[in-house]
């Protein structure tokens, strides 16, 4: 293993109650043994989806996409095309008024990409703005 790289010691997968069914919980260990190792990247590849989804909803949609809408709209209704600060962010907020029409109409719309992809499903857009509330 080269030095610098992270191993994961153990990954723990915990399912709510839902309909009736009881919490389930459970470790997975890195091992040798030809099931316990499928399962223990099972496991990764279950983090790795969730991790993806949040990365694409949260990381890469609000923090970027949605919080920079507030600042686009205002340097484009309050400051002069001739101004040094308008000047200066337009070569980088000149497409994000589309750019983001377009993710709302294709990925993040009822039944739309992301909802179809990602682990949240149905409930993306109402996770996204639950955290953007909270941002």
């Amino acid at each position: 293993m080269p030095s610098g790289t992270l191993k994961p010691l153990a990954i723990e997968l915990t399912r709510p109650p839902i309909d009736g069914k009881h919490q389930w919980k459970e470790v997975f260990r890195p091992s040798w043994e030809a099931s316990d190792l499928w399962l223990g990247r099972l496991a990764k590849a279950h983090i790795l989806a969730h991790d993806s989804g949040y990365h694409q909803l949260v990381s890469h949609w609000l923090r970027t996409h949605c919080c920079v809408e507030p600042y686009v709209i205002a340097t484009n209704r309050h400051l002069s095309a001739m101004h040094p600060i308008h000047r200066l962010l337009h070569p980088h907020l000149r497409y994000t008024m589309e750019i983001n029409a377009l993710a709302r109409k294709l990925l993040i719309n009822a039944d739309g990409t992301i909802e179809k992809s990602f682990f949240p499903h149905k409930y993306s857009v109402e996770i996204s703005s639950i955290v953007y509330d909270k941002l």
